[in-house]
């Protein structure tokens, strides 16, 4: 043999195994760091935004239930009944207003059962009424 030539021993060996599996290995390591990405991180942001819109209503029916409508009309008149019956009151209670309220004679406005017994109505002065018409004066004050 030649004295330049090689030997077996320490004759180069050929790379390319180790290439390609360092290539193939980092292909996968891309392919596991994308994957786990894309599951831990990408996918629950993408279920949130894009999401299914809302089923529409179901369609109301054709015309107004005429059970519901009847309940609804006798509610009304009932209400027109009580809302009758608040304005009478509420009429009584003017006509009451316009007589003398001052006194005490007849507070609830009906005429006396019974004319009431001697000493039993006290006088004006002596803090009977409501004092509609009296001046407060340094006497009455307490």
């Amino acid at each position: 043999m030649a004295e330049n030539a090689p030997s077996p021993e320490e004759r180069p060996k050929s790379r390319w195994p180790l290439i390609l599996g360092g290539l193939v290995g980092g292909f996968l390591l891309l392919a596991a760091g994308l994957a786990l990405g894309w599951y831990l991180f990408y996918r629950p942001i993408v279920n949130v935004a894009v999401q299914l819109p809302a089923p529409p209503p179901p369609p109301a029916p054709p015309g107004p239930d005429q059970a519901q409508v009847k309940a609804l009309e006798e509610q009304i008149e009932k209400q027109k009944a009580a809302n009758k019956q608040i304005e009478d009151q509420i009429a009584l209670l003017k006509e009451r207003l316009k007589t003398d309220v001052c006194t005490i004679k007849d507070p609830l406005g009906k005429a006396p059962a019974s004319p009431a017994p001697a000493g039993a109505l006290i006088s004006r002065r002596a803090g009977a009424g409501s004092g509609c018409g009296r001046r407060r004066t340094a006497r009455t004050r307490r």
